[in-house]
């Protein structure tokens, strides 16, 4: 009998700190015991509604129809379907939510950790109620085409005509410019710039430009001209995707020619049209206050048909966002 009864506490005892221990596992609901061993993976876009992720799928950890639970900050966010898949690239339509707060935080090229398949290991008992998102509520709503019809624009901030921060341009230009004789003519100047959102719509903009002037100061030289140009932008959106920057700036031109006021023995000169020489490349130099316009087209999401209209210069090109 008395072995009966310390077999009965024995096992009292041992039941009793082994749901102890589940309890304290449960309740500590983080990743910290084994994070290292889940896949990280970022999100690319998120849709308007929010019911659709693209996730980056470089650890090939699932695949088309599994169902996926993301984890950020050691914590369960949500519950998902990997509705579409590529090699490196996945479509993940939401369940449910576990924490609102954090599903808020999940932004282009967040990190998540992945766990494929059953969550139930890593829940943690909540007071508070879950919040839900969409259901499932059909097969055909496992593979609709919804992935493809949503708008998988990031509409972090409305206030902001284009999203990007960065905007990297490569451009034809037509500079004004002298010729020999005094005249005002163009040159071609390839240029490139790079602008920066610094607030909403409010924009920076470098330039550099170079460009040959041929035949100048005279017959048979040639001037190098470079072109150094600021300027602050504001954005306004137009129709059919298109996107006007009025800008005011400073613009710097140089000019460079090693052949100018120097005696050639084969064309001898005097000293006053060497002079001349010197002189006309001074006038082509300039420092200027400038003003005008971009004109932005997007073509496809990322790419813009980029036009300048201003005194600094005409400019086409294509413009890249990032």
């Amino acid at each position: 009998m008395k072995v009966i009864t310390l077999l009965i506490l024995t096992f009292l005892i041992n039941f009793s700190f082994a749901q102890s221990f589940v309890d304290e596992f449960e309740d500590q609901g983080s990743l910290d015991s084994f994070a290292s061993d889940l896949p990280t993976e970022k999100i690319t876009k998120i849709s308007t509604s929010g019911r659709i992720i693209i996730l980056t799928n470089s650890n090939q950890s699932f695949q088309k129809g599994d169902f996926i639970s993301l984890v950020h900050s050691n914590k369960l966010v949500t519950r998902a379907l990997v509705a579409k898949d590529t090699s490196d690239v996945s479509g993940i339509k939401i369940l449910k939510i576990y924490s609102m707060e954090l599903f808020k935080e999940l932004r282009l090229g967040t990190e998540v950790k992945v766990i494929r398949g059953d969550d139930s290991f890593f829940k943690v008992k909540k007071k508070e109620k879950e919040e839900e998102a969409t259901l499932i509520n059909s097969e055909e709503d496992l593979y609709s085409t919804e992935l493809l019809d949503d708008n998988l624009e990031i509409e972090d901030n409305k206030n902001r005509a284009i999203k990007t921060d960065n905007i990297i341009s490569a451009n034809l230009g037509f500079l004004s410019t002298l010729d020999k004789d005094k005249n005002t003519s163009r040159t071609n100047l390839f240029n490139a710039t790079w602008a920066y959102q610094f607030d909403d719509n409010i924009w920076g903009e470098a330039l550099y430009g170079e460009g040959v002037l041929q035949d100048f100061p005279d017959d048979g030289l040639g001037t190098k001209i470079t072109t150094y140009t600021l300027r602050a932008k504001y954005t306004f959106a137009g129709p059919m995707f298109t996107y006007f920057q009025p800008y005011l700036g400073f613009q710097i031109v140089n000019a460079d020619s090693p052949g100018a006021g120097v005696q050639d023995p084969d064309d001898p000169k005097t000293d006053t049209e060497l002079q001349n020489e010197l002189n006309l490349v001074s006038e082509i130099q300039k420092k200027q206050v400038v003003f005008g316009v971009t004109v932005l087209k997007r073509l496809v999401p990322g790419w813009f048909l980029r036009a300048d209209f201003g005194n600094d210069i005409l400019n086409v090109g294509f413009s890249l966002e990032f």
